[in-house]
């Protein structure tokens, strides 16, 4: 069997159909060498018929990082449309038809009332959580209600998913890694070089630095990898909508490795830059942690503590 590549530069996208090892294995050479040398991305054909496309994993970051939900939908119409014959099924989150939602109101906040954090609002939110099962102590519950309050500020209505993300980010950042990202700046323009400028803590001292990529992510990446000074490989990326709504969270998972140790890290926000840059920070604080149990991702999509395989 014969697998020809061609160059097109009308799609972005992943491996759409599977392709067996030993056919991938005796054209692998050829792939990569061609995913090195060209942008554009490549059409993998089997007897002349499109079997995969692949695109250099730098330009599909690049694509993330600029990419609104309904492009993505529109994309995959378009890639369907091409390759009609293909099993393409992306991972998608389940949504309700009628999805429920919150008034910030509700948890106390209205600041036309002159109503910024409430003691009703709070317990609004504990009971909320409690429904879902997430039982709180009055310790854990003010930095999530902290949190909870300023996803109102920029959120019209909140859902479920929300209240569950300010947890896991509130709880998270109970236990203070060595970095934590003060800031981060992009610059993209057509036909230049994004660029990035990022300011970190390494355990309380300030740091900043610079740097340009294939991409807002990319530049981002290397410029807290500049940082930090940490030496890690980018072994994969995603971004989807943690939550409902046209101002969903945008989830981010970085996964990175350091010989033979991986690590994931995840982060939410409004803005999908600033969660890829949350998420890779830390990844690189579960890296730079003395190695215990392995990591590996937790059901929620999250990081178990200890080191890697």
């Amino acid at each position: 069997m014969c697998l020809t590549i061609a160059k097109s530069r009308v799609y972005h996208g992943v491996v759409l159909k599977v392709i067996s090892a030993p056919e991938l294995a005796r054209n692998l050479d050829a792939i990569l060498k061609a995913l090195e040398e060209s942008g554009t991305t490549l059409i993998i054909r089997h007897h002349d018929q499109p079997a995969a496309l692949l695109v250099r994993f730098d330009a599909y970051v690049a694509m993330l990082a600029t990419m609104d939900y309904s492009g993505w939908e529109r994309w995959i119409d378009d890639v369907r449309a091409a390759f009609p014959t293909t099993v393409f099924s992306p991972p998608r989150r389940p949504k309700s038809l009628v999805p429920a939602f919150i008034d910030p109101a509700d948890i106390g906040y209205a600041p036309q009332l002159g109503q910024v954090g409430t003691s009703a609002g709070r317990r609004r939110v504990a009971e909320e959580l409690a429904s879902m099962g997430i039982q709180l102590d009055e310790q854990q519950l003010g930095p999530v209600y902290s949190l909870v309050l300023s996803l109102a500020e920029r959120k019209r209505v909140l859902y479920a998913e929300d209240l569950k993300l300010a947890v896991e980010e509130a709880l998270g950042r109970a236990t203070p890694g060595r970095f934590a990202l003060n800031d981060v700046q992009v610059n993209a323009q057509s036909g230049v070089s994004a660029s990035a400028e990022v300011a970190l803590s390494d355990e309380g001292t300030v740091k900043s630095g610079r740097a340009s990529g294939n991409g807002t992510l990319d530049a981002v990446f290397r410029a807290i990898q500049q940082v930090t000074g940490v030496p890690a490989e980018l072994e994969d990326f995603s971004l989807a909508a943690a939550t409902q709504g046209s101002d969903a969270l945008g989830e981010a998972v970085v996964t990175l490795s350091q010989g033979s140790r991986v690590v994931v890290g995840r982060a939410a926000a409004l803005d999908v830059v600033e969660a890829a840059a949350n998420a890779y920070v830390n990844a690189l604080n579960w890296l730079v942690r003395p190695q215990a149990a392995p990591i590996v991702p937790s059901p929620s999509g999250g990081v178990i503590q200890g080191s890697a395989h």
